[in-house]
């Protein structure tokens, strides 16, 4: 899809929450079993075995008083008596692809097993989108989306979010160095603030058409050349990033350009949209300059489409 697919491929450090920091957070409900009291150290030594449930997550946090490369890449799971979800909700879930809500805290006694844990407030099952109904949905579901962006109806909109977002309000709005804009992640409250310059990052994406019938999506290509300039032959210049052509006995040094593109794909289990730059299939600019792109990650989240988690590369 772009040349960025190397860097896809590695596993995102995400930021170390605050301790009592209300987050969503997504990854694959697990169990596991330690040595509990006395000692904490052995089952086999008489320690008793006490089993809790884990998020184990998409996205490791990285926490400098973490134990072991700062990397955090699960957190336990606190049910608290007086919240609405209990084991019976968490049991047909285990194993299976979630997202979680609630607030964090960090370990404080010796039946804390990771350095950051999660008070429970909600759970949902995240669908992967794999059969063609569940494809044909969510394809249908971005049209609306995309009507959404039209009319810039921030309301609509507003609703296809999962708040914080895993990402960067700079993954929809170009960097203004004038405004203090927080890094990471994507709050309620900063989209409330920015929503009408998001919804005018994300118009690239409203230039897809996409087709729910046969599940495919085409890409949306701006030729950064004219067509006057698309009808001349250029070749290769000494320098490298520069190309030449010939026109009317003379040689004409011209620097190679980007495209603007948006695209997208289904990929393993989500859908996957793109927008940002590529080099000109005529006239190449430099990967450096060209290859760059904002990803925003949909999945379906109780039959609904939502924006799960956004990043830039390149």
């Amino acid at each position: 899809m772009w040349l960025l697919v190397g860097l896809f491929s590695h596993v995102a450090l995400a930021y170390c929450p605050d301790e009592d920091q209300q987050v969503t957070l997504q990854g694959t409900l697990i169990q596991q079993t330690f040595p509990g009291p006395p000692n904490y150290e052995s089952i086999k030594d008489g320690d008793e075995a006490v089993t809790y449930d884990y998020l184990k997550l998409d996205q490791p946090f990285e926490c400098d008083f973490a134990p072991e490369n700062d990397v955090v890449p699960e957190v336990q799971l606190i049910l608290a008596g007086k919240r609405h979800i209990d084991y019976a909700d968490l049991a047909p879930l285990l194993g299976k692809e979630v997202i979680l809500s609630g607030k964090t805290m960090y370990a404080q006694i010796g039946r804390h097993f990771t350095p950051v844990l999660l008070i429970l407030d909600d759970v949902k099952a995240a669908g992967t989108l794999t059969t063609p109904e569940q494809k044909k949905s969510a394809l249908l579901q971005f049209q609306q989306f995309q009507q959404a962006l039209r009319e810039k109806n921030v309301a609509a909109l507003k609703t296809y979010f999962v708040f914080p977002l895993p990402g960067s309000l700079l993954d929809f709005i170009p960097y203004d160095e004038s405004q203090d804009i927080e890094t990471e992640p994507l709050t309620e409250a900063e989209f409330d603030k920015h929503a009408l310059q998001i919804i005018e990052g994300l118009q690239r994406l409203n230039d897809l058409d996409v087709n729910p019938d046969t599940l495919t999506i085409k890409e949306h290509r701006i030729n950064a050349l004219s067509a006057q300039e698309q009808q001349r032959k250029y070749y290769p210049a000494d320098e490298d990033g520069q190309f030449y052509y010939e026109e009317n006995g003379q040689r004409h040094t011209v620097e190679g350009t980007c495209d603007t593109v948006a695209d997208g794909e289904f990929e393993e289990g989500i859908l996957r949209l793109s927008q940002g730059t590529e080099a000109n299939a005529q006239l190449p600019g430099l990967s450096e300059y060209c290859d760059g792109a904002s990803i925003y990650d949909f999945e379906l989240i109780d039959g609904k489409l939502r924006l799960v988690r956004s990043f830039t590369a390149g």
